[in-house]
């Protein structure tokens, strides 16, 4: 049953792929992007890349390109709330037939993803050699891999940001950074402190490990602790959205990348200035730059190959290749702003 519905599901997927907004989205030219393979590679020996759920539509346009599979964007059919990254058959595979059903076994097992935490754990005990992550490898994690005697290597592939969210409402357009601070270590409690309503405010934060949290504390709060407000903690990139759409004194973090690109036009919430910086590309390759009028929450998205126990061949091939110029095409494809050198006007 459960194989039965995995085919249904994913044929479903990549039919239903057409039926999208009219948001647009931009594809690399496959004729100007050079490179676009690895010898040897195929869909049978494609390695598992576990990922964080940002940085999934990543990972998925890597594999699909590196393997030649036609895909396209459209909504999450699930939960109607985000975009997310489908493929199409190939060009004279017939639905049903044996070639089909592996194809999408295959591809079905490729796509999963465990989250921030748990693929950096993942690549530690050996069920995945390379990652693509929302963040580097935590305090916690590093630990954890000298514990069980492991060497590993990450590099950062491209920028994203945490940004602030509330309901559409509230009538505050921008914090500073002390007043979010204060707010998150319970010094501020009141929006008419910051210039909104007479209302208390509710601060909603992301479960432990999670790259969202993981970044808040360490960009944000600087080691500082953040109230002890269990209540108000949510597990998923969603449950900010889902949180602050039903309550008009809420506040909460994402990650700029997941609320741009995978929520996008679907989303019904605000997004804050902070220091009366909007957050966009822009601004945010001013924050790299330090620049006046920077926003200043920047933040990388990272690859991690594991280096002791050796890692797979294959593995540490995708891990090399993600650093080269083509791979830096499908960055700027994914939405995600590719450490090129003439992005900071190098």
């Amino acid at each position: 049953m459960k194989r039965n519905f995995r085919y249904l599901l994913l044929a479903a997927l990549a039919v239903c792929s057409c039926t999208k907004s009219d948001r647009q989205f931009v594809f690399a030219d496959p004729d100007e992007v050079q490179n676009f393979r690895i010898e040897g590679l195929t869909l049978d020996n494609f390695p598992f890349v576990d990922c964080s759920t940002s940085t999934s539509p990543l990972r998925d346009i890597v594999m699909y390109n590196l393997l030649d599979i036609p895909y396209s964007w459209g909504k999450n059919l699930i939960s109607g709330a985000e975009y997310w990254l489908y493929f199409d058959l190939p060009e004279g595979m017939e639905s049903g037939s044996p070639e089909y059903e592996a194809f999408v076994d295959r591809l079905y097992d490729l796509r999963q993803y465990s989250g921030s935490h748990e693929a950096y754990v993942n690549l530690i005990d050996g069920v995945t050699d390379v990652i693509i992550d929302s963040r580097d490898i935590s305090r916690n994690e590093e630990v954890y891999a000298r514990e069980k005697g492991v060497a590993y290597q990450t590099k950062p592939l491209a920028w994203d940001a945490l940004v602030f969210i509330v309901h559409p409402q509230n009538r505050v357009k921008s914090l500073t950074q002390k007043q979010i601070r204060d707010i998150y270590a319970g010094r501020i409690t009141n929006w008419k402190q910051v210039g909104g309503a007479d209302h208390e405010i509710h601060p909603y934060m992301r479960n432990a490990d999670s790259g969202s949290q993981e970044k808040m504390e360490t960009l944000v709060m600087h080691g500082e602790a953040m109230a002890d407000r269990p209540e108000m903690i949510g597990g998923g990139m969603m449950s900010p959205y889902y949180s602050i759409e039903a309550d008009e004194w809420g506040i909460g973090y994402t990650p700029y990348y997941y609320c741009e690109r995978m929520v996008g036009d679907l989303r019904h919430v605000k997004v804050l200035a902070v220091d009366k910086v909007y957050p966009s590309a822009y601004s945010i390759l001013g924050g790299v730059k330090e620049e006046a009028g920077g926003y200043p929450y920047v933040t990388s998205i990272y690859a991690a190959v594991r280096r002791d126990p050796a890692p797979d061949p294959l593995a540490e091939q995708l891990y090399d290749w993600l650093s080269t110029p083509a791979a830096k095409d499908l960055i700027d494809e994914s939405g995600y702003i590719s450490r090129r050198s003439h992005a900071l006007g190098e």
